[in-house]
């Protein structure tokens, strides 16, 4: 079992244990328990890994983050020739890098979902190749205009190294070796600062032209095309595909049965996770710093010591080269540090970043050149491991399949909140005050922003074993699932898995599970407040949960959107909710045919039988729907859900202040429907009504499962039902 472990997944094993001692399944415990230790020992050999995972990945995703690299660095190298040529200002040169970071976020996201949805490898060769062509030709801008018109194209070419570049590299190397992969593609940042901006300066000094620096973006073109000869690992391949094809699921064919998940919900997911939060209100505030150090520092060293272009890129080169050191510590602390206390990276992450406020801003107030280069290398050396601290961390707590989109968050966040107030904001303040004393002051304002920063970081690395407890969580529940498709076993309608949901910071249900067959009518059971509707809303899409699975099917639809959902053969009926009272009648059950839209024949048969359920609506067909009575109303509403032919009903409260007559009426239709083959889900107050219609109930206290069985079981448990049904609400008994 060694040889061939059934969790492939580098984390600390006192969490894989935590995580394992949840499982109620105790074959599914057995097998976890043989597995080898994740977190001793010493992890294999970086030369090891790539001999097995191959090469190529690595090193041509490293040079296609290098080019681009070397160009940004560029342009801040050429900061005052662009004032110069183009008659602008500290501040109009900011609003220019700042049109350069706002598209990156135009890229990022719209490239993170191709890269999601499709082959992540074409992205990133498309978006270098793009990025070369427009690059090149800023060479060419008459004016500022054009200028910040083609850098903001050749943006794209950025938009992709920290999101897909590190999905990529995630799925095509094993995660114990990741530390030491990020490092390695991170090299292309200290290469870029150093040896890149010497060939940039060098070529701008020999050519005696600024322009001719922005041809090095051509290097992209060959690049671009040796990117689109690589593999396409699977999604998820390390936290998922392993355990899945242990368990006998096929991860391709789930992947292409199940939605994908919409924009919206993977951010409110993602967001979810508390560390990444935090996480990424800190690097908006980092992003301060990561743009307007650069940019300005470039005016410190002309107006102070008076540099030209090729002496400023030989000043950066050296303080560049502090940047390697990351590398030896990931080698170091990365991998093996990170498993053992995975909370810690973050919390260096901190210190590493107010290490450098402190150093940078220090540097500001030496005499000397030597002394500033002396700070800003000490400055560099000490922010070196930040950007792998904090890819290892997000690495583990994103769910892997949407790695890419919480990648291109933490770019936005750094990039567009950070980069505004450290490019347009610096350059107003500067030149506000105007001169050296207006630089030396608005670069000032990094050190008590990067505090803060590393203040967030450290806050947030307390979160990181819950996020990675979470994650284990996932995997062990499609491991589960899996030994059930392994058995054969049948497939259920619903499963609810270990949910957790919060209004805010009030946790409403406390991890439920529950599962439903196919074809089976339950009652759901409970007082006011116990959390049932809260359920059937997750279960529909309406709010999504901040912990667990939800099935249906044996689809994974914990976050897709109600739209999604509804096109499983989903259909929730709220009691007097569900009808457009300014809507006729007629248009009403046209709502509700619209999921049949590809099908008229289908859609005018479920017309006419939702007519003949009730006939007393053929009549008011043209009447608006808020002028029928109140049962009517409900007879309409669940006409329309009819209409949709559900596989999975859920009712809430179908009953609530109708006559008896009415509800009876209901009640007899709801029969029908589960007759049909449709499951059904009923949330009832009355315990009589419940067991005249459900053989099966769960019954809910203060958002948990406090009772699964018949439901004739439950009339017998006086310990459920004596504190709850009290007053007005023991009437449901008699």
């Amino acid at each position: 079992m060694a040889d061939d472990p059934l969790f492939d997944f580098a984390v600390p094993d006192d969490l894989l244990k935590e995580a394992v001692s949840q499982v109620k399944d105790p074959e599914v415990v057995a097998d976890l328990d043989v597995m080898p230790g994740t977190g001793e020992g010493k992890p294999p050999s970086l030369v090891g890994i790539l001999k097995s995972s191959g090469y190529a990945s690595l090193v041509l995703l490293t040079a296609a983050a290098l080019v681009p690299g070397t160009f940004g660095n560029g342009i801040s190298l050429i900061g005052r020739n662009l004032e110069t040529s183009f008659h602008m200002s500290n501040a109009s040169l900011g609003a220019v890098a700042f049109i350069a970071q706002v598209s990156q976020l135009l890229w990022a996201v719209p490239l993170a979902l191709w890269a999601d949805r499709g082959s992540r490898k074409v992205v990133a060769g498309v978006a270098l190749i793009v990025f070369a062509a427009f690059g090149s030709l800023m060479a060419l801008s008459p004016n500022v205009w054009w200028f910040a018109f083609l850098y903001l194209a050749a943006s794209v070419g950025t938009g992709v190294n920290n999101t897909v570049h590190n999905s990529y590299l995630s799925d095509a190397y094993p995660t114990e070796g990741r530390g030491r992969i990020f490092s390695w593609h991170n090299l292309s940042d200290p290469l870029s600062q150093t040896v890149g901006i010497l060939i940039f300066g060098y070529v701008v000094t020999i050519a005696h032209d600024w322009r001719y620096g922005l041809l090095v973006a051509l290097a992209g073109i060959p690049l671009g095309f040796a990117l689109f000869t690589l593999h396409e690992p699977e999604k998820g391949a390390n936290e998922s595909s392993h355990i899945l094809k242990a368990s006998g699921m096929d991860l391709h064919s789930q992947q292409e049965k199940a939605p994908r998940v919409l924009l919206g919900s993977a951010v409110t997911r993602l967001l979810r996770v508390r560390s990444l939060y935090y996480e990424l209100v800190a690097v908006a505030i980092l992003g301060f710093a990561g743009t307007g150090a650069p940019l300005f520092g470039n005016l410190f060293f002309i107006d102070k010591f008076h540099l030209d272009t090729a002496q400023r890129s030989e000043v950066y080169a050296i303080i560049g080269l502090a940047a390697f050191l990351g590398l030896p510590l990931a080698y170091v602390f990365g991998d093996r540090y990170f498993r053992k206390a995975p909370q810690r990276p973050l919390v260096i992450a901190g210190i590493c970043i107010t290490a450098y406020g402190g150093l940078y801003v220090l540097s500001l107030y030496v005499p000397q050149l030597w002394m500033v280069v002396t700070l800003q290398f000490l400055a560099n050396a000490a922010v070196s491991p930040l950007a792998i601290c904090i890819f290892l961390t997000l690495a583990a707590t994103a769910p892997p399949e949407m790695r890419t989109i919480c990648f291109a968050m933490f770019g936005v966040y750094s990039l567009v909140f950070g980069g505004f107030t450290g490019s347009v904001l610096l350059g107003a303040v500067s030149d506000a005050i105007g001169g050296l004393h207006g630089i030396i002051v608005s670069l000032t304002l990094i050190f008590p922003v990067c505090a803060i920063g590393g203040l967030l970081l450290v806050i947030g690395s307390r979160s990181v074993r819950r996020d990675i407890t979470l994650v284990i969580e996932d995997v062990i529940e499609r491991y589960t699932e899996g030994k059930r498709r392994q058995a054969g076993g049948a497939i259920p309608a619903l499963q609810v898995h270990n949910l957790d949901f919060f209004y805010d910071t009030n946790q409403v249900l406390f991890d439920v599970n529950l599962e439903i067959e196919e074809g089976e009518m339950v009652a759901l059971l409970g007082t006011n407040g116990a959390g049932k509707s809260t359920l059937l809303r997750a279960v529909s899409g309406l709010s999504h949960p901040h912990r667990g699975v939800i099935r249906i099917f044996g689809l994974n639809s914990t976050y897709l959107e109600p739209e999604q959902i509804i096109d499983q053969g989903v259909a929730l009926l709220v009691g007097g909710k569900m009808t457009f009272p300014g809507l006729s009648v007629r248009d009403n059950l046209r709502i509700g045919g619209h999921t049949l839209r590809g099908d008229r024949a289908r859609a005018a048969q479920s017309y006419d039988e939702a007519l003949e359920a009730f006939p007393e609506l053929v009549a008011r067909l043209d009447q608006p729907a808020g002028t029928l009575s109140g049962g009517e109303q409900q007879m309409l509403a669940l006409s329309r859900v009819m209409m949709t032919r559900p596989r999975l009903l859920m009712i809430d409260e179908l009953s609530l202040g109708l006559a008896p007559m009415t509800v009876e009426r209901l009640m007899a239709m709801v029969r029908r429907i589960n007759e049909g083959g449709t499951t059904v889900i009923l949330v009832e107050q009355s315990l009589n009504r419940a067991l005249s219609l459900a053989q099966r109930c769960f019954f809910m206290e203060r958002g948990r499962i406090r009772f699964d069985g018949a439901t004739t079981e439950l009339m017998a448990r006086d310990d459920l039902l004596r504190p709850v049904f009290l007053g007005t609400a023991a009437a449901g008994l008699g």
